[in-house]
């Protein structure tokens, strides 16, 4: 299956008025431990307990060789090794740093030569028909596209603002919300899986300006 990537961009970056463009990935969601597990017994001649128990001795092992200093080697995999950092107090320089100013700041990996090559023959690109970032409207610009989609439909839910409206989840659950405490939608149905209304006094108006309704050109607070 093919990676997909869009091309997004930043405006002004290098404070010269530019706009500098680049390649990102879409987010995948990792597989969960029960999925590794499950996965490692179909392959091999391990149990799900096997797999936890080495899981489990294998991450005891990475604590204790990263806390002394050493780089770990996980075989046709990689390395993990520590990256630190200093936090001086003011007036303090350099030359005299001490064990209590050193900060650990991250764990680098850096993956073998092998591995590289083996995603490298397998891995796809293909652009992304759908971004991953939302859209910007105003209040009336959205409730407008809103309103409209109401006059052909029943009742609209997140998925629906997704992928008619371009908004990402946590817009459309910002907005619907938004909307929802102004008292335009009504929210019904199960709590995983809500379903919104056109309240009822805004049924019968195709335009939402002509029932009183003031609508400011914000958006909800991210």
């Amino acid at each position: 299956m093919a990676i997909k990537y869009e091309i997004h961009s930043i405006h002004n970056s290098k404070g010269e008025g530019g706009e500098q463009k680049f390649v990102r990935l879409r987010d995948h969601e990792p597989m969960t431990s029960k999925q590794i597990e499950q996965h490692i017994e179909q392959v091999c001649s391990l149990t799900r307990a096997d797999v936890q128990a080495v899981m489990t001795a294998l991450h005891g092992l990475i604590v204790t060789e990263l806390s002394q200093g050493a780089r770990f080697y996980l075989p046709q995999v990689g390395y993990l090794s520590l990256s630190v950092t200093t936090e001086l107090p003011e007036g303090k320089t350099m030359e005299k740093v001490t064990g209590n100013d050193i900060r650990l700041r991250n764990i680098n990996f850096k993956p073998t030569a092998e591995l590289l090559n083996e995603v490298s023959r397998h891995v796809k690109f293909e652009r992304s028909k759908f971004t991953t970032r939302s859209r910007q409207y105003t209040e009336e610009q959205l409730w407008n596209k809103m309103v409209n989609f109401l006059k052909e439909n029943e009742y609209i839910c997140r998925r629906d603002m997704e992928f008619h409206f371009s908004l990402r989840q946590q817009t459309a659950l910002k907005w619907l919300k938004h909307f929802t405490e102004k008292g335009l939608l009504v929210k019904e149905g199960a709590i995983n899986a809500p379903i919104y209304f056109l309240a009822k006094d805004n049924k019968d108006n195709e335009d939402n300006k002509d029932d009183g309704i003031s609508l400011h050109t914000k958006r909800p607070e991210p």
